[in-house]
Protein backbone atom coordinates (compact mmCIF):
# COMPACT_ATOMS: atom_id res chain seq x y z
CA UNK A 1 0.00 0.00 0.00
CA UNK A 2 1.38 3.43 -0.81
CA UNK A 3 0.15 6.01 1.85
CA UNK A 4 -0.05 9.70 2.35
CA UNK A 5 3.01 9.80 4.34
CA UNK A 6 5.00 8.51 1.59
CA UNK A 7 4.17 11.72 -0.38
CA UNK A 8 2.74 13.93 1.76
CA UNK A 9 4.47 17.59 2.36
CA UNK A 10 6.12 18.32 6.20
CA UNK A 11 6.07 21.44 5.53
CA UNK A 12 2.77 23.41 6.59
CA UNK A 13 2.34 27.10 6.34
CA UNK A 14 -0.41 28.43 8.57
CA UNK A 15 -2.27 31.72 9.47
CA UNK A 16 -5.20 32.67 11.55
CA UNK A 17 -8.69 33.62 11.38
CA UNK A 18 -7.56 37.18 12.16
CA UNK A 19 -4.53 37.81 9.65
CA UNK A 20 -5.31 39.59 6.97
CA UNK A 21 -5.43 38.60 3.20
CA UNK A 22 -2.10 40.78 2.94
CA UNK A 23 -0.20 38.70 5.12
CA UNK A 24 -1.58 35.58 3.15
CA UNK A 25 -1.28 36.90 -0.13
CA UNK A 26 2.54 37.75 0.63
CA UNK A 27 2.88 34.05 2.60
CA UNK A 28 1.33 32.03 -0.50
CA UNK A 29 3.68 34.14 -2.76
CA UNK A 30 7.21 34.13 -0.77
CA UNK A 31 6.36 30.21 0.01
CA UNK A 32 5.12 29.46 -3.12
CA UNK A 33 1.98 27.42 -2.04
CA UNK A 34 -1.50 27.38 -3.19
CA UNK A 35 -3.11 26.92 0.69
CA UNK A 36 -2.66 28.24 3.83
CA UNK A 37 -3.93 25.85 6.78
CA UNK A 38 -5.84 28.02 8.87
CA UNK A 39 -5.21 27.13 13.31
CA UNK A 40 -6.76 28.53 16.32
CA UNK A 41 -4.23 27.78 19.24
CA UNK A 42 -4.36 23.80 18.24
CA UNK A 43 -7.42 23.27 16.47
CA UNK A 44 -7.74 23.47 12.24
CA UNK A 45 -10.60 25.70 11.47
CA UNK A 46 -10.35 26.36 8.08
CA UNK A 47 -8.20 26.54 4.44
CA UNK A 48 -7.50 29.66 2.58
CA UNK A 49 -6.47 29.18 -0.76
CA UNK A 50 -5.64 31.21 -3.61
CA UNK A 51 -8.75 30.55 -5.77
CA UNK A 52 -10.10 32.03 -2.45
CA UNK A 53 -7.87 34.84 -2.62
CA UNK A 54 -8.70 35.51 -6.15
CA UNK A 55 -12.34 35.15 -5.12
CA UNK A 56 -11.70 38.09 -2.66
CA UNK A 57 -9.58 40.37 -4.97
CA UNK A 58 -12.77 40.45 -7.81
CA UNK A 59 -15.59 40.79 -4.69
CA UNK A 60 -19.45 40.83 -5.96
CA UNK A 61 -20.28 43.65 -3.58
CA UNK A 62 -19.38 47.29 -4.00
CA UNK A 63 -18.49 48.02 0.63
CA UNK A 64 -15.31 45.38 -0.60
CA UNK A 65 -14.42 46.48 -3.59
CA UNK A 66 -12.81 49.84 -2.05
CA UNK A 67 -10.71 48.01 0.83
CA UNK A 68 -7.78 47.25 0.55
CA UNK A 69 -6.65 43.75 1.32
CA UNK A 70 -4.38 44.81 4.37
CA UNK A 71 -8.44 45.61 5.89
CA UNK A 72 -10.03 41.69 5.10
CA UNK A 73 -9.54 39.18 7.28
CA UNK A 74 -8.97 36.01 6.51
CA UNK A 75 -12.19 34.21 8.69
CA UNK A 76 -14.32 35.69 6.05
CA UNK A 77 -12.85 34.15 2.80
CA UNK A 78 -11.50 30.75 4.19
CA UNK A 79 -13.26 27.35 3.79
CA UNK A 80 -14.72 25.83 7.11
CA UNK A 81 -15.72 22.70 7.34
CA UNK A 82 -12.34 20.75 6.95
CA UNK A 83 -11.86 17.22 6.17
CA UNK A 84 -8.46 16.11 7.16
CA UNK A 85 -6.95 12.42 6.31
CA UNK A 86 -4.71 10.16 8.87
CA UNK A 87 -0.82 10.11 7.77
CA UNK A 88 -1.16 6.22 7.28
CA UNK A 89 -4.64 6.10 5.26
CA UNK A 90 -3.95 4.87 1.19
CA UNK A 91 -2.94 7.80 -0.95
CA UNK A 92 -6.01 6.66 -3.28
CA UNK A 93 -8.56 6.98 -0.40
CA UNK A 94 -7.05 10.59 -0.06
CA UNK A 95 -7.25 11.18 -4.47
CA UNK A 96 -11.33 10.14 -3.69
CA UNK A 97 -11.86 11.84 -1.00
CA UNK A 98 -10.74 15.27 -2.30
CA UNK A 99 -12.72 14.61 -5.96
CA UNK A 100 -15.59 14.08 -3.96
CA UNK A 101 -15.29 17.03 -1.63
CA UNK A 102 -13.88 19.09 -4.57
CA UNK A 103 -10.79 20.38 -2.97
CA UNK A 104 -6.93 20.38 -4.05
CA UNK A 105 -5.94 19.40 -0.36
CA UNK A 106 -6.20 17.65 2.96
CA UNK A 107 -4.48 18.53 6.35
CA UNK A 108 -3.03 15.32 7.04
CA UNK A 109 -3.25 14.35 11.53
CA UNK A 110 -1.15 12.20 13.23
CA UNK A 111 -3.54 11.50 16.76
CA UNK A 112 -5.48 13.88 16.11
CA UNK A 113 -2.50 16.58 15.29
CA UNK A 114 -1.52 18.19 12.61
CA UNK A 115 1.46 16.75 10.66
CA UNK A 116 1.68 17.93 6.83
CA UNK A 117 -0.63 18.11 4.43
CA UNK A 118 -0.77 15.88 0.73
CA UNK A 119 -2.34 18.19 -2.42
CA UNK A 120 -2.99 17.23 -5.98
CA UNK A 121 0.92 18.04 -6.87
CA UNK A 122 1.73 15.28 -4.08
CA UNK A 123 -0.93 12.98 -5.84
CA UNK A 124 0.64 14.45 -9.28
CA UNK A 125 3.75 12.91 -8.25
CA UNK A 126 2.58 9.51 -7.47
CA UNK A 127 0.95 9.04 -10.85
CA UNK A 128 4.26 10.63 -12.39
CA UNK A 129 5.57 7.21 -11.47
CA UNK A 130 2.78 4.98 -12.02
CA UNK A 131 3.43 2.13 -15.19
CA UNK A 132 0.38 2.06 -17.06
CA UNK A 133 -1.02 2.13 -21.14
CA UNK A 134 -3.33 4.93 -20.23
CA UNK A 135 -3.17 7.71 -22.96
CA UNK A 136 -4.07 11.60 -22.04
CA UNK A 137 -7.04 11.42 -24.97
CA UNK A 138 -8.88 8.40 -22.98
CA UNK A 139 -8.48 10.78 -19.50
CA UNK A 140 -8.86 14.29 -20.60
CA UNK A 141 -12.12 16.53 -20.24
CA UNK A 142 -13.48 18.27 -22.85
CA UNK A 143 -15.63 21.31 -21.35
CA UNK A 144 -12.86 23.95 -21.78
CA UNK A 145 -13.34 27.74 -21.62
CA UNK A 146 -11.77 30.20 -24.35
CA UNK A 147 -10.68 33.39 -24.03
CA UNK A 148 -9.35 36.49 -26.29
CA UNK A 149 -6.19 37.91 -24.92
CA UNK A 150 -8.42 41.25 -25.17
CA UNK A 151 -10.75 40.31 -23.11
CA UNK A 152 -11.45 42.12 -19.77
CA UNK A 153 -10.30 40.56 -16.94
CA UNK A 154 -13.86 40.81 -15.29
CA UNK A 155 -14.64 38.76 -18.28
CA UNK A 156 -11.52 35.86 -17.73
CA UNK A 157 -13.22 35.56 -13.84
CA UNK A 158 -16.47 34.75 -14.85
CA UNK A 159 -15.45 31.93 -17.19
CA UNK A 160 -12.75 30.55 -14.81
CA UNK A 161 -15.00 30.02 -11.52
CA UNK A 162 -17.72 28.69 -13.68
CA UNK A 163 -15.14 26.29 -15.64
CA UNK A 164 -14.91 23.29 -12.78
CA UNK A 165 -11.15 23.21 -13.18
CA UNK A 166 -10.41 27.00 -13.11
CA UNK A 167 -8.72 27.46 -16.44
CA UNK A 168 -9.32 29.57 -19.51
CA UNK A 169 -7.21 28.79 -22.60
CA UNK A 170 -6.19 32.13 -24.29
CA UNK A 171 -6.12 31.79 -27.62
CA UNK A 172 -5.41 33.53 -31.04
CA UNK A 173 -7.12 34.50 -34.25
CA UNK A 174 -5.91 31.36 -35.22
CA UNK A 175 -7.47 28.75 -32.73
CA UNK A 176 -3.81 28.58 -31.40
CA UNK A 177 -3.27 28.67 -27.82
CA UNK A 178 -1.19 31.39 -26.43
CA UNK A 179 -1.56 31.38 -23.05
CA UNK A 180 -3.41 29.98 -19.77
CA UNK A 181 -5.30 31.97 -17.20
CA UNK A 182 -5.45 29.92 -13.59
CA UNK A 183 -6.70 31.29 -9.86
CA UNK A 184 -2.89 32.32 -9.13
CA UNK A 185 -3.00 34.63 -12.49
CA UNK A 186 -5.55 36.77 -10.57
CA UNK A 187 -4.51 36.47 -7.16
CA UNK A 188 -0.92 37.54 -7.49
CA UNK A 189 -1.41 39.82 -10.22
CA UNK A 190 0.88 43.15 -9.02
CA UNK A 191 -0.51 45.59 -11.05
CA UNK A 192 -3.03 46.88 -14.25
CA UNK A 193 -0.44 47.65 -16.80
CA UNK A 194 -0.44 51.08 -18.49
CA UNK A 195 -1.32 51.68 -21.66
CA UNK A 196 -0.73 54.59 -24.26
CA UNK A 197 -3.75 55.82 -25.81
CA UNK A 198 -3.31 58.55 -28.57
CA UNK A 199 -6.53 60.92 -29.51
CA UNK A 200 -6.74 64.12 -32.28
CA UNK A 201 -7.11 67.51 -30.12
CA UNK A 202 -8.58 70.72 -31.65
CA UNK A 203 -7.79 74.26 -29.98
CA UNK A 204 -11.02 75.41 -32.32
CA UNK A 205 -14.52 74.38 -31.69
CA UNK A 206 -15.67 72.64 -34.93
CA UNK A 207 -12.23 73.05 -35.92
CA UNK A 208 -9.27 70.50 -37.67
CA UNK A 209 -7.31 68.99 -35.47
CA UNK A 210 -4.23 70.55 -34.48
CA UNK A 211 -2.60 68.25 -32.00
CA UNK A 212 -2.35 65.32 -30.92
CA UNK A 213 -3.14 63.93 -27.03
CA UNK A 214 -1.62 61.09 -25.31
CA UNK A 215 -3.80 59.95 -22.33
CA UNK A 216 -1.98 57.19 -20.20
CA UNK A 217 -4.98 54.30 -18.93
CA UNK A 218 -4.78 51.14 -17.36
CA UNK A 219 -6.72 48.51 -18.98
CA UNK A 220 -5.52 45.15 -17.37
CA UNK A 221 -6.66 42.47 -20.02
CA UNK A 222 -6.15 38.49 -20.49
CA UNK A 223 -3.10 39.34 -21.83
CA UNK A 224 -1.47 40.65 -19.20
CA UNK A 225 -1.92 38.17 -16.69
CA UNK A 226 -1.72 35.31 -18.58
CA UNK A 227 0.94 32.29 -18.13
CA UNK A 228 2.68 32.32 -21.33
CA UNK A 229 4.32 30.16 -23.43
CA UNK A 230 1.70 27.36 -23.03
CA UNK A 231 3.03 24.40 -21.88
CA UNK A 232 0.73 21.29 -23.61
CA UNK A 233 0.36 17.78 -24.47
CA UNK A 234 -0.70 15.38 -27.15
CA UNK A 235 -4.33 13.74 -27.28
CA UNK A 236 -1.48 10.04 -27.41
CA UNK A 237 0.67 10.84 -24.78
CA UNK A 238 0.64 8.63 -21.62
CA UNK A 239 -0.84 10.07 -18.37
CA UNK A 240 2.28 9.74 -16.89
CA UNK A 241 4.09 11.57 -19.38
CA UNK A 242 1.45 14.54 -18.62
CA UNK A 243 1.51 14.03 -14.82
CA UNK A 244 5.52 14.43 -14.83
CA UNK A 245 5.08 17.54 -16.65
CA UNK A 246 2.93 18.91 -14.33
CA UNK A 247 5.21 17.94 -11.61
CA UNK A 248 8.24 19.25 -13.43
CA UNK A 249 6.77 22.69 -14.48
CA UNK A 250 4.63 23.39 -11.06
CA UNK A 251 1.42 23.63 -12.90
CA UNK A 252 -2.10 22.54 -12.20
CA UNK A 253 -3.52 21.88 -16.27
CA UNK A 254 -2.49 21.01 -19.48
CA UNK A 255 -4.23 21.63 -22.71
CA UNK A 256 -4.08 18.63 -25.00
CA UNK A 257 -3.54 19.11 -28.68
CA UNK A 258 -4.97 16.45 -31.36
CA UNK A 259 -2.35 15.29 -34.34
CA UNK A 260 -3.86 19.02 -36.07
CA UNK A 261 -2.46 20.88 -33.17
CA UNK A 262 -5.81 21.85 -32.23
CA UNK A 263 -7.15 22.27 -28.79
CA UNK A 264 -9.31 19.25 -28.40
CA UNK A 265 -9.15 19.10 -24.15
CA UNK A 266 -7.70 19.52 -21.00
CA UNK A 267 -5.27 16.76 -18.57
CA UNK A 268 -5.48 18.84 -15.17
CA UNK A 269 -5.48 17.65 -11.72
CA UNK A 270 -8.89 16.26 -11.52
CA UNK A 271 -7.77 13.92 -14.20
CA UNK A 272 -4.88 12.53 -12.18
CA UNK A 273 -7.39 12.34 -9.06
CA UNK A 274 -9.64 10.41 -10.18
CA UNK A 275 -6.65 7.77 -11.96
CA UNK A 276 -4.97 7.64 -8.57
CA UNK A 277 -8.01 6.74 -6.97
CA UNK A 278 -8.97 3.58 -8.90
CA UNK A 279 -5.36 2.69 -7.54
CA UNK A 280 -6.03 1.36 -4.44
Amino acid sequence: MVSVNDYMSKDVYVVQPNDTLARAKNLMISKKVGRLIVMEQDMIVGILTREDLAKALLPSKPSLKARPIDQLLVLYFMKKNIVTIEYNADIGEAAKIMLDKKVGGLPVTWSGKLAGIITTHDITKYVAQLKTNMLVKEHMRGDLSFASPFHSISHVSDLLFKNPIHRVIVIDNKEKPVGIISPSNLAFVKFAPVKKILTKRSVIKGGEATHMKINYIAIATAGDIMSTPVIIVHEYDHVETAASIMVSKDIGALPVLDPEGRVSGIFSKYEVLSIASKKR
